[in-house]
Formats: structure tokens, sequence, C-alpha cells
């Protein structure tokens, strides 16, 4: 074949494609008149599987402030949310393991199984907020999950990955892995035995509607997520950002390399701005009780 007929093809050309998005479980295509610049929206087809997002609770961190603001030695104490993400469409991912199980119902979990000083941060997790439990309370069992993503190794994020050995792959950015490995800045809870992992390199999707995000800075290989849900999108900034205040400042959290993680957080601003997206932080607990997840709920479910 040689292609569409000339008319077709002149049809075509009139239009400069700019992205594709769900959109009231439709999938929409934006495109531009190259001549006009007028924008439109042509309608494909129905979504088979429109995307839903549950937001795991699995915990608490009582921490010093200079955890999240480097430098800072007022030694206040802020409460740090530590979430996981449930996403169901064409496969069911599961983003991040929340914090180890020895932490659950132990405020010292960490302290007598790691070391880590209390004086630093503390555990404040429930024993129904370890993963497996809260994948659980939704009519999941592990063996119900696909894949599981990590955003990176650390402890609060992925603390539960043992709890999947054996059963469900973990997809991680190749660059995390070998830190993981290589440094001794990493808890030793992100590997076990039979845990079998599934390596990606740089931005990648795990199914429609998902794109994972090569936002290195604040770990060597840290992903952030854009979902594309029916209300429009979400951007995860995970560590890349803590809070709403690192956002409005433009400041940086805790980080292995300040030229990449400036570099994802314009990166994180500027697919913010085209986007037009909800911008969901790490660990900011206004944002957490904002988006229903007030202390009592153990998650909460969008579209």
């Amino acid at each position: 074949m040689d292609g569409p007929p000339r008319s077709s093809r002149s049809r075509l050309a009139r239009y400069h494609f700019l992205e594709r998005i769900t959109l009231r479980g439709m999938d929409v295509a934006r495109v531009a008149d190259v001549h006009t610049g007028r924008r439109q929206e042509a309608i494909r087809a129905p979504v088979k599987h429109p995307l839903e997002l549950t937001i795991l609770r699995c915990g608490l961190l009582d921490a010093d402030r200079s955890v999240i603001h480097p430098g800072d030695d007022s030694h206040k104490r802020v409460l740090l949310p530590v979430p996981a993400f449930l996403l169901r469409g064409e496969r069911t991912v599961l983003v991040d393991t929340g914090l180890p199980p020895p932490a659950a119902g132990n405020p010292h979990g960490l302290e007598e199984s790691y070391g880590t000083d209390p004086a630093w941060i503390r555990p404040m997790v429930g024993e129904d907020e370890r993963i497996d439990r809260q994948i659980g309370r939704l009519g999941l069992r592990i063996e119900d999950i696909d894949l599981v993503i990590g955003t990176h190794f650390h402890f609060d994020h992925a603390g539960g990955n043992a709890l999947f050995a054996g059963k469900v792959p973990v997809a991680v950015q190749e660059a995390e892995l070998a830190a993981a490995r290589e440094s001794d800045g990493y808890m030793p809870i992100w590997d076990a035995p039979e845990l079998r992992f599934e390596v990606v390199h740089g931005d990648w999707s795990p199914m429609p509607g998902v794109e994972m995000l090569f936002t290195p800075g604040h770990s060597a290989g840290h992903q952030s997520i854009l979902l594309r849900l029916q209300d429009g999108a979400w951007l995860f900034t995970i560590d890349s950002v803590y809070t709403e205040e690192h956002w409005r400042q433009n400041e940086l959290g805790a980080v292995t390399d300040v030229s990449a993680a400036r570099d994802s957080l314009q990166r994180l601003r500027d697919i913010a701005a085209r986007e037009s997206a909800r911008v969901i932080f790490g660990h900011d607990i206004g944002q957490w009780e904002s988006l229903g997840m007030a202390e009592g709920e153990s998650s909460v479910s969008f579209r």
C-alpha cells in the first residue's frame, strides 16, 4: 500500500497532533489546524477499561522538619503521610508498597529492626495500614496485582516489597536498582529472596492512561506519575516535590543529585502547565486531608 488517497492525506496534513487524553471515558485526540492554530478534539473510541485510582493509607511518619527541609535546625516536628496507589484499568497495578511490616503497630519498629533514630523519624502505622492489609480491604489478594511499580526504593516507598516475592514482579528504573545494590543509603527492605525485578529505562507506560516519568535527583532512579483520569490529568510528583510549600518556593527536599533534581522539578512544572494537571505532592499532610484521607479513612478512589 502506498498510503491513503491524496484527498485523505490533504485533510490529515491540515492538522498537527497535540496529545491524546481520556475524557469522559472516551479516547480523545487533540489536534490543531496548522493554518489557523484552532484546536479541535476528535473522539476516537470508548476506552474499554476506564482508569480508576485508589489512594491507599500506609501510615504516617513523625519526623524532624530537617528530614524534608535539609538544613532546618528548628527541630520542629512534621507529620508526613505515606501513600501507595492502586491503579485499575487494563491491568491492576500497585505503585509503591509503603513502610516495612515491622513498623506496623510498633512506633519503635524501625529503630529496633534497622537502627533508625526516633528523634529523626518515627513511624505511626496501624496493623491495618500494611500494604497487604490495605489491598485486602479492597477485596484483593497479593496475587490479584499484575505489577508493582517502585517509584524508588527508600524505606517508606518500598517497605512492603518482600510481601510480593515469588508472586508479583516489581518494575524499577535500572539506575535505582543499581543505586540500591551499590549504595549504603538504602535500608535492606527493598529486596527479598524470589523477588523479581522488571528493569525499565526512562519514561514508560504500564497501561493506557498511566505514564511513568523518569525524574532523577531525589534518588538515582526516581519516578513520578502522570495519570489521565476521566476528570483530567493528575501529576504525582512523589518525592521530587514533598509538599505544596516546596512547589511554591521552588525548594528542593533531600536529594542525591542537585542538578538532576532541579531539572526534574522544572520538567514537572512544564508537564503540569501543559496538561493543566492537578498536582499531588509526595508527603503533604494538608493535601492528604483535602483528598479525603482524614484520620480513619483507609483509602479514597477517583476516576
